[in-house]
């Protein structure tokens, strides 16, 4: 490595350190800003459609943000009734769990007692007012949030234009290379995992409700929400609906096996078939760089920033394959595949160029 490439490496490593602590420091302002433009991706084609509709632009992005906000206040109420059903039957839950595990631990010839010492109630309890918390902090970003997807998509047909109008110089192409590369990628995986989370949460609320699992509707929500996270999500979800089932049915195991079985295929078909058929190889990120990057954008934002996780990796990729001195650590996060990407990318470019997008 040459010494270029060890000053660049020991800069970006302080550079790292001073981004993340102003990004923690600054999360309640910069995280609905960065939702705001994760959003704009899978909103512009809508937008776009209903201009080619005749429809004015100002009353376009308008339309979809009162579409966006009709969504979310429906998603919400719906969401926030489930939630005061599912306190209301907590004592119900807890009981049963609680006879579960005496009926373990006297088949496992557990000490007695160990319920107590693990407090897993109390555990759940909190748990479940965490998440109310976090909630409640989602809640009180949204309008933030909707403001700045509403002059993002104002201003977004015109950055493009005003940013190669200020850069001007020998950098050029390769900035324009750059944001056409970002918009391509977040843009298709965005889109494919909305589709694919979209299909795994209809399945799994049509599965549930017919086996009579409680709550359906929050499990439709928390299984399109978790398949956001890669490979984490799916697993984590799936694991958590196992044990509710069998909270609601023990000992009557025949609705326990179906439900899961219906969610244990709802995520293989979908999640391993569909998802990686659809997908493919375009993010072209190593599968331990994913897993790396869940870890770091969920200790930086908490599980927001797990959600995040992937759009804001790919972007970094994009960045440091554009950076002289820096194109190393682009290659050391993909998979390898550079030979196809690269003409596809340029490809782009000239395309966004003519169209002037």
């Amino acid at each position: 490595m040459s010494d270029r490439n060890v000053s660049s490496t020991l800069l970006l490593i302080l550079v790292v350190i001073a981004v993340g602590s102003v990004l923690h420091l600054t999360a309640g302002i910069v995280l609905p800003l960065v939702i705001a433009v994760l959003l704009s991706y899978v909103l512009t084609p809508i937008v776009d459609y209903m201009r080619r509709m005749g429809l004015p632009r100002t009353l376009s992005v308008i339309l979809v943000v009162l579409l966006l906000i009709g969504f979310g206040v429906l998603v919400g109420l719906v969401f926030y009734t489930s939630v005061q059903s599912l306190v209301r039957r907590f004592p119900v839950y807890q009981a049963r769990l609680l006879e579960l595990l005496e009926e373990f631990s006297e088949f496992a010839n557990l000490p007695e007692g160990i319920e107590n010492e693990l407090n897993l109630t109390q555990n759940i309890s909190s748990l479940i007012f965490s998440l109310s918390g976090g909630i409640a902090e989602f809640l009180g970003n949204f309008m933030m949030m909707l403001l700045f997807v509403m002059f993002i998509l104002f201003e977004k047909p015109y950055l493009r234009t005003k940013m190669m109008q200020a850069l001007q110089g020998p950098r050029t192409d390769r900035i324009s290379r750059v944001f056409a590369g970002i918009n391509s990628q977040v843009a298709r995986y965005l889109s494919v995992k909305l589709v694919i989370s979209t299909m795994t949460s209809v399945s799994v609320y049509l599965s549930f409700s017919i086996i009579g699992v409680d709550f359906a509707f929050i499990w439709a929500i928390l299984t399109f929400l978790f398949n956001f996270i890669p490979s984490i999500g799916s697993i984590a979800i799936s694991v958590l609906s196992y044990v509710f089932v069998v909270l609601q049915f023990a000992p009557n195991w025949n609705p326990v096996i179906a439900a899961v079985v219906s969610m244990t295929v709802i995520q293989f078909v979908i999640g391993n078939v569909l998802d990686p058929k659809i997908q493919g190889d375009s993010l072209n990120l190593s599968p331990v760089i994913i897993l790396f990057s869940l870890l770091f954008w969920g200790w930086l934002w908490g599980i927001t920033g797990a959600f995040l996780a992937v759009p804001l990796t790919v972007t970094l990729k994009i960045v440091f394959e554009n950076i002289p001195g820096m194109e190393w650590i682009g290659i050391l996060m993909g998979t390898g595949s550079y030979r196809e990407k690269k003409p596809r990318l340029r490809s782009s470019t000239r395309n966004a160029s003519r169209t002037g997008q």
